[in-house]
């Protein structure tokens, strides 16, 4: 009888070998896998989205119904002109929204053209 062979072993690849490759290969996933943000994008996300949506149509858990959060009708209370909108967005609205008087000029105009981008005024 001739005995049982053992399956060869596989040969180990050292991982001073699969770092530089994982490295370069995450890289190139990260450029598609991460789309750029504006300024204008983030600051909407961190300031603005909470209540008005990713999309700007007011369609978010607090203020669903709520037709002054909707910003992409033509319903405007405060008047849909950058000087109105810049107005609203620096002093707030009382008990709905807060004031945003922080924000420098730059950021203000990022702000604006990122909303004007969601209301489709706008393209990239």
């Amino acid at each position: 009888m001739k005995p049982i062979e053992s399956p060869p072993r596989a040969r180990r690849i050292p991982a001073a070998a699969i770092f530089p490759v994982a490295l370069a290969l995450a890289a190139a996933l990260a450029c598609d896998a991460f789309p750029h943000r504006t300024e204008g994008e983030q600051l909407w996300r961190k300031r603005c989205a909470s209540c008005h949506g990713l999309d700007a149509r007011g369609n978010t858990p607090q203020y669903m119904g709520n037709t002054n959060a909707d910003l992409t009708d033509e319903s405007w209370v405060g008047g849909s002109d950058d000087g109105s909108i810049e107005t609203v967005i620096r002093e707030g609205v009382f008990a709905q929204m807060p004031a945003n008087n922080d924000l420098n000029r730059e950021q203000m105009r990022a702000l604006l053209g990122h909303l004007h981008l969601l209301r489709g005024e706008r393209t990239r």
